[in-house]
């Protein structure tokens, strides 16, 4: 039997996955993912990395089940990153290279733009409730391609319902 939420219906319980249980999960993902993207787009995974804490734990589980000539890594490189986190990212993308592993980074657009750029552009600075950077600069930089990326359910409730492809 589920639980009662606020409004007195019953709800299903969520199996709550082991450490272990969730890795070994996400790696069957990183497999089958690597396996459509030579299929279907005749190219490695591509796993896009930011340098934050979510992109090292996607980082991480790719190398531990996927081989170097499977998978490349890119940033796409926003202009607005911390210099302690543009410095990380170069760090990883050189241990990466010295392990076989493709790395390069994007700056979009037809054109290159900075977030300066979208920001006079579209007349204010991105918000909570407006988000354009991430769509601009990040995930319209690779068409034709199968792309990993980090982000938890818990970081809003459109991502909770989302499924492990979108």
């Amino acid at each position: 039997m589920g639980q009662i939420d606020l409004w007195g219906n019953e709800q299903e319980e969520e199996k709550v996955l082991t450490y272990e249980e969730k890795i070994a999960q996400a790696m069957d993902v990183f497999l089958f993912s690597a396996g459509v993207s030579e299929k279907y787009y005749h190219a490695p995974l591509l796993v896009a990395y930011s340098g934050g804490k979510d992109s090292d734990v996607l980082l991480s589980i790719a190398e531990k089940c996927l081989k170097p000539e499977q998978f490349e890594v890119m940033n796409s490189h926003t202009t607005v990153d911390a210099p302690q986190t543009v410095r990380h990212i170069e760090k990883v993308f050189d241990g990466l290279n010295n392990r076989g592993i493709k790395t390069w980074y994007h700056n979009r657009y037809p054109v290159k733009k900075t977030m300066w750029d979208l920001i006079v552009e579209r007349r204010m600075p991105p918000t909570r409730i407006v988000r354009y950077c991430c769509a601009v600069l990040k995930e319209a930089t690779t068409p034709n391609r199968l792309i990993a990326v980090g982000v938890r359910s818990d970081e809003s409730s459109i991502r909770k319902k989302r499924g492990v492809f979108r």
